[in-house]
């Protein structure tokens, strides 16, 4: 019974699949007869609306620089925060570096001595020296006089014109190294324990962990007291004079502390701009600054490393803008060696080389038509979608190959064979048909798979820039299947055209009518490959069994490491590889930064209600917090608590005015309010601080927990913030989308095959190829080559998985023909990604393109060569031992029921006649 019904349900099933591929076949019927019928008006309107279009984006088109602020999540929690915290404090343009919400322009400097030889004695590198003090003074003074040109009113500034400019919201950070009180004191600098180096008369100061980093050294002395004198026994000294009493005798020698040993002097000079005008001039301040130091900054004493706000970004995109050409020459090469092998398959009457032209058409038309239709709408083109362009090369470089190998398959078996005089055509009906049902359907599937999985992604992502990157890939991918399905498809119409009157040479002249049936040459396939395949097909089934099975098991064991390894890859803000090797003074900058410092940004708790702050237990719990805080491995001991430096009682209760109540320690990190007569503190803050900004996992954790802190803590609505939260945010949001994409494709790509072709098993199969692909080639990047989510490469990642969909696809079921039509693509790609190495490129995201389609490219190959038709052929032997074990029992089954359907019969015959008997009976 159970056999009955599964044999229905398999018919009921296959009814259906038929059924579907019926209309299927009847879509592509019909669409081959408009092909014909209408050849000429397709292609003149597939021509008149790209090249409009295109014609339309030269004339409207509007590109824009591109940098990791794009990423800023928005709507996440570090942005609604910073609105919060400005809401509360105001403009933070005055504020003190720790208490600022975003990064602004800036210069900063680090400086070192120059060494006369190797050594790397203690002697020959400090800094407390008073020539090289004097030299950074006249550093200072270059670095004032730079102007700059305002071209909207024809002004000159310099950093002290900007800003008075900008209400003097201007910041020298270590300004202490160059005043008058640290020349005199820097021989024998005292230590100060609090670590804030102050000059009382110009207001200078230092932080002792900035300006001389972390490894200054203490060293224990006494001085005599002539030459050391505190300012309190100074004072008492003045007027014991004044008063004209006997001077007391020298006192014996005075043991202090004092600054012995500094590596490294540094300054940061600040532009906290507040309009978008303002901004503009600081950051051709900073450029101009950038510039002159490294151009024209000459001293024999010391050695400087300076960085700005936009150092990085502007040298890693000059690289690129220069370092562009490379890519568009490798984009050539390899479109020369796709159209060179496509042109020499076969023998001279099926030569398509010039349908390679036409798909490189395709391919412009198709990109003008995108990108012109962003044009109109007046929407900004960022630099980064010509990615999009190079990715979109690939793809139909493949289709273009897919099609001309089914084309020569298919061509061939219908060509005359007849050896009569009378000329014999060929049937254009019957052909386009069969090569569109070859391929069309496969581009159609991978079509609405990226349409799907890169809609679905650009609604769901928080990023503007992979948004429109998303939207603007779905709009592509879609204009680029209609160009195919009409500008190229028409060119194959007039090819098979070509062929029906015999002028399918590349020369155009006519062929003879004998042409077709004259001694064809033996294919290269035949030639080379027919003995190896033979000797193949020939062996033992053990043997072949043992080969697959060993094949698919290491491909199973591949896709869990692979995807095992693919979780371990981290994230960072800013890698060493990024740099060219040109800018080696930021390279400078930054490893002194790593290895000399361990301030990083600081982490502020904002507490935006009145609270009871003279409550020892809302003390308790603010300290507690700061304490878990500065438990954290990725922070620092920097604390900076308000509660350490004020008297509550006094900021509660006195008259005096608010600046004298609060000290200028904990000046903006307090709102104090008068509410009824009485003085009440609405809003506070207390912070701690990292130790870098690496931007790694470990970072990334630290910001979770400080959310999850603040979320724990009985503090009412207390909340932290970090203007690198909102860097940090997007890097966990990268690597979360990365992961959601190659699971929306994988995903996407099984219920799309198994929807279309009703086949779970290819569905099945295209499923773990595609993981394999995508986490593979990932895996391969960070094995051998330190991969890591970052901004550089975030939107190649977004790109890259989309290459080789038409190619797995097509291959999967079409395991048992040739494969040379992906292989020639393929090996076009390894050529040209060969030759591109060969050229002096230092841009990042370049390598990054190029070993990760260098690797994409290998594994796709061994997959569709060595992978699937193993994996086919288990699959197979199984099914058809599957069959042969129920084809015995079908068999019996059948004889069963064949022999006991007589007496099956009579016994409904005997029981009709005992029930009519009994029933008479019952009746009389």
């Amino acid at each position: 019974m159970s056999t009955s019904i599964t044999n229905k349900d398999n018919q009921r099933y296959s009814m259906g699949s038929n059924r579907i591929q019926e209309r299927s076949d009847q879509f592509w019927n019909g669409y081959s007869k408009i092909l014909i019928r209408f050849t000429q008006p397709i292609l003149l309107a597939s021509l008149v609306v790209t090249v409009g279009l295109t014609v339309c984006f030269f004339y409207f088109v509007q590109i824009r620089q591109f940098d990791q602020t794009d990423f800023i999540v928005r709507s996440g929690k570090a942005q609604q925060n910073a609105q919060r915290i400005s809401e509360i404090f105001g403009n933070d343009k005055g504020f003190r570096a720790h208490q600022q919400m975003d990064l602004y322009p800036a210069l900063d400097i680090i400086i070192k001595r120059k060494l006369s030889n190797n050594s790397r004695h203690m002697n020959e590198t400090n800094m407390l020296n008073k020539d090289i003090i004097e030299e950074i003074r006249i550093l200072d003074r270059y670095i004032q006089s730079v102007r700059i040109n305002d071209s909207k009113n024809s002004l000159q500034y310099n950093f002290s014109a900007l800003c008075a400019v900008i209400n003097h919201a201007c910041v020298v950070d270590g300004n202490y190294l160059l005043s008058d009180k640290f020349r005199q004191d820097a021989l024998l600098l005292p230590h100060i324990k609090s670590g804030i180096y102050f000059d009382s008369l110009t207001g200078a100061n230092g932080l002792s962990s900035f300006i001389f980093s972390k490894d200054y050294k203490i060293l224990n002395t006494t001085v005599p007291e002539e030459d050391y004198v505190d300012e309190e026994e100074g004072k008492e000294e003045g007027e014991e004079e004044e008063e004209g009493e006997k001077v007391p005798e020298p006192k014996p020698a005075q043991f202090i502390e004092v600054v012995s040993y500094v590596p490294l002097f540094r300054i940061r000079y600040s532009l906290n701009i507040s309009t978008d005008a303002m901004r503009s001039l600081a950051l051709q301040w900073e450029r101009e600054v950038l510039r002159y130091l490294n151009e024209k900054f000459h001293s024999s004493l010391i050695h400087i490393s300076p960085s700005t706000s936009t150092a990085i970004s502007d040298i890693v995109g000059k690289q690129a803008r220069d370092e562009g050409p490379f890519m568009t020459i490798m984009l050539l090469i390899f479109f020369i060696f796709v159209g060179f092998f496509i042109s020499i398959q076969g023998n001279s009457h099926t030569s398509v080389g010039y349908l390679s032209l036409c798909g490189v058409i395709n391919l412009a038309l198709a990109s003008g038509a995108t990108f012109g239709l962003l044009a109109v709408f007046k929407l900004q083109i960022i630099e980064p979608m010509a990615l999009i362009v190079f990715a979109v090369a690939i793809i139909d470089s493949m289709r273009i190959s897919i099609v001309c190998g089914e084309y020569h398959r298919i061509i061939k078996d219908h060509l005359p064979v007849s050896s009569n005089n009378v000329a014999t055509k060929i049937d254009i009906e019957k052909i386009l048909p069969l090569i569109i049902k070859s391929s069309r359907p496969y581009f159609l599937s991978t079509t609405l798979i990226l349409i799907i999985v890169y809609l679905v992604l650009s609604l769901l992502s928080p990023m503007s820039c992979t948004r429109y990157l998303g939207l603007t890939l779905v709009l592509y991918v879609f204009i680029d299947y209609l160009t195919h399905c009409t500008f190229f498809s028409a060119c194959l119409v007039f090819t098979l055209k070509r062929i029906k009157s015999r002028r399918h040479c590349l020369l155009c002249h006519h062929l003879p009518n004998d042409h077709y049936i004259k001694d064809r040459r033996r294919s290269f396939q035949k030639v080379v490959l027919e003995k190896p395949l033979q000797f193949w097909s020939n062996r033992n089934a053990m043997i072949k069994k043992f080969c697959t099975g060993f094949l698919c098991l290491l491909s199973f064991g591949f896709i869990i490491f692979s995807v095992w390894s693919l979780f371990s890859i981290d994230t960072h803000l800013f890698e060493d590889r990024f740099l060219p090797k040109n800018a080696s003074l930021l390279k400078s900058y930054m490893n002194s930064h790593i290895e000399q410092y361990n301030i990083g940004p600081v982490i502020m708790f904002v507490i935006p209600r009145p609270i009871n702050y003279e409550n020892k237990k809302n003390q308790a719990l603010i300290r507690h917090l700061l304490q878990q805080c500065l438990n954290e491995p990725t922070t620092n001991q920097f604390k900076l608590l308000w509660l350490d430096q004020e008297n509550i009682h006094t900021i509660l209760t006195s008259k005096d005015p608010m600046s004298v109540r609060v000290t200028p320690y904990s000046q903006n990190d307090i709102i104090v309010s008068e509410i009824n007569n009485k003085t009440v503190i609405e809003a506070s803050r207390f912070y701690c601080q990292y130790q870098t900004s690496q931007g790694d996992r470990n970072d990334l954790q630290t910001m979770n927990n400080m959310y999850t802190y603040a979320k724990q803590s009985s503090i009412p609505s207390i909340f932290p913030y970090s203007f690198i939260f909102v860097h940090y945010e997007s890097l966990a949001q990268i690597r979360t989308e990365i992961y959601l994409l190659m699971l929306f494709v994988v995903l996407t790509t099984f219920v799309i095959i198994f929807i279309i072709f009703t086949s779970f098993e290819k569905a099945l199969l295209l499923f773990s190829h595609m993981l394999a692909l995508q986490a593979g080639s990932l895996t391969c990047l960070y094995l051998f080559h330190d991969l890591t989510f970052n901004f550089a490469n975030a939107l190649w990642l977004f790109i890259i998985p989309i290459i080789f969909c038409d190619t797995l696809i097509h291959a999967s079921f079409n395991i048992n023909k040739s494969k040379w039509k992906y292989n020639r693509v393929l090996l076009s790609l390894i050529i040209s990604l060969s030759i591109f190495s060969l050229f002096s490129i230092e841009t990042y995201i370049f390598h990054i393109i190029r070993l990760s389609l260098l690797y994409q490219t290998i594994i796709c190959f061994v997959l569709i060569n060595f992978i699937l038709p193993s994996w086919h052929y288990l699959i197979e032997r199984m099914f058809k031992k599957a069959k042969d074990e129920k084809l015995p029992t079908a068999t019996a089954t059948a004889a069963i029921l064949e022999s006991s359907q007589p007496l099956t019969a009579g016994t409904e015959i005997q029981n009709l006649v005992y029930e009519s008997n009994g029933n008479t009976i019952g009746s009389t």
